[in-house]
């Protein structure tokens, strides 16, 4: 069911973000540069580990909702490739924003890396499930499914009770999304 699935995600992404919280505690947030370039170190490394989680995660959960819909034939899900150094860069470069200035807010800098990494770690997730549903030839596509606290701009998507079969069918997704994308078969 979706909602163990996503519950075991959203305890991932968790567990990253208390991984970055124990990290960013450590740093000197007055040196906002340094900040950043701590980042730089911290951020791929925490992708690595949690993004191949969730994407292995996802795979494994495809391939038991495919088992569980009866589905003829052999396919295993594809977990999605994790992104490039300068994605995290890009994130850490944004999110230490708030750290320059007269005014510096550690917190506010804290909460946009924190979001940007729970976004990554759950595409690593969404691009499985997507990518795998295309790639599946008994697969009809996939669905975006919320997560109960969902708001306006997805609900939107999830209503139009789609699914998304073509390759350049994208989940959008921003900071905080609990929305997951789940395969739908033949």
């Amino acid at each position: 069911m979706s909602i163990a699935h996503r519950t075991q995600l959203r305890t991932l992404t968790n567990l990253a973000i208390r991984d970055l919280s124990l990290l960013w505690a450590r740093l000197d947030k007055s040196d906002a540069e340094a900040t950043r370039d701590a980042l730089t170190t911290i951020l791929p490394q925490l992708v690595t580990m949690y993004g191949a989680a969730a994407a292995t995660l996802a795979a494994d959960w495809f391939d038991e909702q495919r088992e569980e819909a009866g589905v003829r034939g052999r396919f295993r899900a594809i977990p999605a490739e994790l992104p490039d150094i300068g994605r995290t860069d890009s994130l850490a470069g944004w999110a230490v924003g708030p750290l320059f200035g007269a005014d510096p807010n550690p917190l506010a800098a804290l909460a946009k890396v924190s979001g940007g990494l729970q976004r990554i770690i759950a595409n690593a997730d969404r691009e499985t499930i997507t990518r795998s549903s295309i790639a599946d030839p008994q697969a009809v596509g996939w669905k975006r499914v919320g997560d109960g606290a969902t708001c306006e701009w997805c609900r939107g998507l999830i209503s139009r009770g789609a699914v998304y079969s073509e390759a350049t069918a994208s989940f959008d997704a921003h900071d905080g999304d609990g929305c997951i994308a789940a395969p739908v078969f033949k």
